[in-house]
């Protein structure tokens, strides 16, 4: 029964669509190919909360050839997720970007080893996958600034350079990677395993840009849009099954291979990198604390020449 309502809602909300089509659209475009890591804009999107708001959003998910930050620079997409630590190096580019929405407040980033770990100095003289964008930019800046002698080897998603045996330990997202690693049957002790979390670099993760411009230009659309999705955001959060099986629909219409188990998975997870790691709040909001860490270790790290400030990010 459930999954009928979500189809019927889903059916109208189509049908919505195809009545505005010549109202001025907005295409949003997530980090990734779909999954439950944008939960609450597919639920923004099914349950009519864009609609509602009197906005007419395309998701379009980005591509190999296609980024979510290359269709942003380009005006492909006008709203944009983005790591905050990828956000900032863009910034550090001469990007002129907004945060407008910032959705997850932790991080989920965290280590994996073949060999137990004491800590970052542990990965002196290893061979480390890490992501090609992102929250990778975290962990690297870490460590030239302690002058560890890493061999980062990036790699573009899962984790089969771990299983191979190519490295000595891999970067993970604790709602994605992590649980491949699990379900391909890895028995990871608690000694294997560093979260980011824990050793005092909890840094914000997804959230919502603009460019400057667009923002100027179409202020009452972007708050609209932003408030829209923290319903969303909300609606996930207070109905976890309803929101999984949208999170299925939405990757089989993008033709993206789907497992419920891992998308459950990754909801749960991302659900609680909403919270304020001090409140236990969604707060949705930017924490200027939370994001002079971020600035601060980039910048000590190399990976930005110059402190990035709140201002810069937070105010058109």
């Amino acid at each position: 029964m459930r999954r009928i309502y979500l189809m019927a809602t889903v059916l109208m909300f189509s049908l919505f669509r195809m009545s505005v089509c010549a109202q001025e659209k907005l295409v949003y475009t997530p980090t990734w190919t779909a999954q439950a890591q944008f939960a609450g804009f597919y639920v923004a999107d099914a349950m009519g909360f864009f609609k509602d708001a009197g906005l007419n959003v395309e998701i379009k998910h980005p591509t190999a050839s296609s980024t979510n930050a290359n269709r942003l620079e380009s005006g492909e997409s006008q709203l944009v997720s983005l790591q905050l630590a990828s956000a900032l190096e863009m910034i550090n580019e001469g990007s002129q970007l907004v945060n407008v929405l910032q959705y997850f407040q932790q991080s989920g980033l965290m280590i994996i080893s073949h060999q137990p770990m004491k800590g970052l100095n542990s990965l002196n003289g290893k061979r480390v996958g890490h992501f090609r964008t992102g929250a990778s930019m975290v962990p690297i800046a870490i460590g030239r600034k302690a002058k560890l002698n890493i061999d980062w080897v990036p790699f573009i998603s899962h984790a089969n350079l771990y299983l191979s045996g190519a490295i000595d330990a891999t970067l993970a997202m604790s709602y994605n990677e992590y649980f491949q690693l699990k379900t391909a049957g890895q028995r990871l002790k608690k000694e294997q395993m560093l979260y980011l979390r824990d050793i005092g670099y909890n840094v914000p993760e997804d959230g919502l840009y603009v460019t400057k411009d667009f923002f100027k230009k179409h202020r009452e659309e972007v708050l609209k849009f932003a408030e829209a999705t923290r319903k969303g955001w909300e609606w996930a959060a207070q109905h976890p099954k309803e929101t999984l099986d949208l999170v299925m629909l939405y990757m089989r219409q993008s033709n993206v291979p789907s497992n419920v188990y891992a998308q459950r998975w990754m909801l749960e997870e991302c659900l609680r990198l909403l919270t304020d790691p001090k409140t236990g709040k969604r707060t949705y909001r930017l924490d200027p604390q939370a994001f002079d860490l971020t600035s601060r270790i980039l910048c000590e790290g190399g990976i930005i020449k110059n402190r990035i400030t709140y201002q810069q990010i937070t105010q058109p």
